[in-house]
């Protein structure tokens, strides 16, 4: 969806009082960009109907979770009774209680405010009326049209409510997409450099990083399991070229004894950055970075066990992936910062 586009014709709808319109276009923004809440609020603004709005708000959210659903069914409620309870009361009912919460829906507004002006205008004096008569037609006249004008009040009341909020939604839309822009530029540029820095370096690594970005573009369940295979693919294919797989028992920088071979790909990592990277407090950061993505891939390594179908999702898996752009991105830093720590080839295993 072009929202650049989608947000221009609200703001056209709205300078030429096309409130139902206006209504309509920020129904469209707000389901495609999947803003249930403000989805169902418009919706009832077009279909006062609670049946009609329930039919289709199922439609809409039926994969949420039913606080959630309850969530937004009251509190959509809620708008749309703010927007139509007025400040005057328009009748009373035999209780003799007042009735100031207009039900009407926005497309319901313009054509009953027309009808109400020709109504008014139509109501003149027939002619050849006695005095008495022509009084007592002019106070019924007037009464009608005191009770119409507050009808039109109440409508044009409603109709600039609602002008307001289609204004405030369409701002905080392109508020937020502006905001996204310039994340997903920082993040972008994050991306490219990784990128860029393996390509360099390691074709192996470089083209499974892009296997894994293409992977993170899905939105079916069942490929979680594919970018989870992935994402772990990259990352041991980092540490072959940082660390290459060691035969035997190594005596790791810490003093201990550990097994650095083909399936021990965290511990090459960790052992690279022990003993490649200086005792600074940035690189203190860099080593807990990896121990924070080590623990979480070894939690999806968990999940992926146990039936990643089943448990694993979308946003865990790209959530794997970010990480380890972001570690990557912190890596390549660093190694550009001090060249001297370079070639995979030239280190010494022990």
């Amino acid at each position: 969806m072009d929202y650049d586009k989608s947000l221009a014709r609200i703001y056209e709808h709205l300078e030429e009082d096309q409130v139902e319109k206006a209504v309509m276009g920020c129904l469209r923004v707000a389901r495609n960009a999947k803003d249930y809440l403000n989805a169902a609020i418009f919706m009832r603004e077009l279909y006062p109907d609670r049946h009609e709005v329930g039919r289709v708000l199922y439609d809409d959210t039926a994969h949420l979770k039913e606080e959630a659903q309850k969530f937004i069914w009251t509190t959509s409620l809620e708008h749309w009774i703010k927007a139509h309870t007025l400040d005057f009361s328009l009748s009373s009912d035999e209780d003799g209680e007042e009735k100031n919460v207009l039900k009407v829906a926005v497309g319901e507004i313009d054509p009953e405010l027309a009808q109400w002006e020709l109504s008014i205008a139509d109501m003149t004096l027939p002619s050849g009326l006695d005095p008495f008569d022509a009084a007592s037609f002019l106070d019924r006249f007037t009464q009608e049209k005191g009770r119409m004008r507050l009808r039109i009040k109440a409508l044009q009341t409603i109709k600039t409510r609602l002008k307001a909020r289609c204004l405030n939604y369409a701002i905080q839309i392109e508020r937020q997409i502006q905001s996204q822009r310039q994340s997903q530029g920082f993040l972008e540029t994050v991306q490219n450099d990784v990128n860029n820095f393996f390509k360099a370096r390691s074709e192996d690594v470089f083209r499974k990083l892009l296997k894994a970005a293409q992977l993170s573009a899905t939105t079916e369940l069942e490929d979680a399991s594919l970018l989870l295979t992935e994402v772990r693919r990259a990352l041991k294919a980092v540490a072959d070229h940082f660390y290459p797989p060691v035969t035997g028992v190594v005596i790791c920088s810490d003093g201990k004894e550990r097994t650095l071979g083909e399936d021990q790909y965290m511990n090459r990592l960790q052992e690279f950055l022990a003993t490649r990277v200086d005792a600074s407090a940035s690189d203190h950061l860099l080593r807990a970075e990896l121990d924070h993505l080590a623990s979480y891939i070894r939690r999806l390594n968990d999940v992926a066990s146990k039936g990643v179908h089943a448990s694993a999702t979308i946003a865990e898996a790209r959530q794997g992936l970010v990480g380890l752009y972001f570690f990557l991105f912190n890596v390549s830093q660093h190694l550009t910062r001090k060249p001297n720590i370079v070639a995979p080839a030239n280190l010494s295993t022990n």
